[in-house]
């Protein structure tokens, strides 16, 4: 059970309210330093893994246990051990990736082209990795969603959140930290956030494939035929009343969705292994942009406005 916050009016003097009041006049005022001399925002997690370490280092419950019954004396022991070890333990981790979660729990890491050894290397799969072709959808760290101007490739995130894949969030541990990709190893979640990588900077499903022309030719079709930009585009021109630009985007849907059955039926590849190959499905795209296609019993895909979407 946590300990009751002090609600008191001795605040005037923090010394004399040490000396005179109860445990939780203490624990109050304890709070309170951590939260002035922490660089970590109150309720990151980082924040709560740095109480966490200074106060097992200082012995923080047996003092807020023996707080009574202490002396002034005493009193003015523990708190001068708690705040040298706070001091102790924030300037020691003051620039070090304390494995908090912070970083995880909120993305999983695009990837560089620093990291295509971990994919030669297998340390990444097919089935860990997904594509982003130009004009998909991504979400920025703030949680509005963005079109993007290049091409990227990004680890999965476990199902239904926005938490990497390879983190275990129960364990608070990463499954490939020491071969972590280099997105993560620029995070810095106690200072200001990294600044964008250059455009060229971004791994491309070019310097996996190309140099394999039976996957690479399936990729190129796909992107020209399933165009993103193309897809906005049509979508722009049908809401201005012109029918025939549908042709596009039904012709779209029908070879995604027929080239995606081919690739699991035929090459046996996962549907998470496809989506490294071609990027997610339209019909996961589209919502985004108002809009969801439905496959109807005869095997053609009906377009229907959506209630509520990302952007409009």
């Amino acid at each position: 059970m946590r300990p009751k916050k002090f609600t008191g009016k001795i605040r005037t003097d923090p010394w004399e309210a040490l000396a005179r009041g109860p445990r939780e006049v203490m624990a109050s005022l304890w709070e309170e330093y951590l939260t002035e001399v922490s660089p970590a925002v109150k309720g990151s997690g980082r924040f709560r893994l740095l109480r966490r370490r200074i106060e097992d280092a200082a012995g923080y419950q047996d003092i807020f246990g023996q707080w009574n019954v202490l002396p002034p004396a005493g009193r003015a022991a523990a708190w001068r051990r708690l705040v040298e070890t706070a001091r102790r333990e924030l300037e020691a981790t003051r620039e070090v990736c304390l494995r908090c979660g912070e970083c995880c729990e909120n993305s999983s890491p695009t990837l560089l082209v620093a990291d295509l050894p971990l994919l030669q290397q297998e340390v990444l799969t097919w089935n860990e990795v997904y594509a982003m072709p130009v004009g998909d959808v991504a979400i920025s760290p703030e949680g509005k969603p963005i079109f993007l101007q290049e091409e990227r490739l990004k680890v999965r995130e476990v199902p239904g959140t926005r938490q990497c894949w390879f983190y275990q969030a129960a364990q608070r541990r990463c499954r490939i930290y020491e071969q972590r990709p280099e997105h993560c190893r620029r995070q810095q979640c106690w200072g200001e956030p990294p600044p964008e990588p250059e455009p060229e900077e971004f791994l491309h499903r070019g310097h996996l494939f190309r140099q394999i022309p039976e996957v690479w030719d399936l990729i190129t079709a796909h992107q020209e035929r399933c165009d993103r930009v193309k897809v906005r585009q049509t979508l722009t021109r049908l809401a201005a009343g012109e029918e025939e630009a549908g042709g596009f985007l039904f012709e779209a849907l029908h070879f995604d969705h027929h080239l995606r059955e081919v690739l699991t039926r035929e090459w046996g590849l996962t549907t998470a292994a496809v989506e490294l190959l071609l990027g997610r499905s339209l019909t996961e795209f589209l919502p985004h942009l108002g809009f969801r296609a439905k496959l109807t019993p005869e095997g053609v895909f009906k377009l229907e406005p959506r209630r509520s979407c990302l952007t409009r």
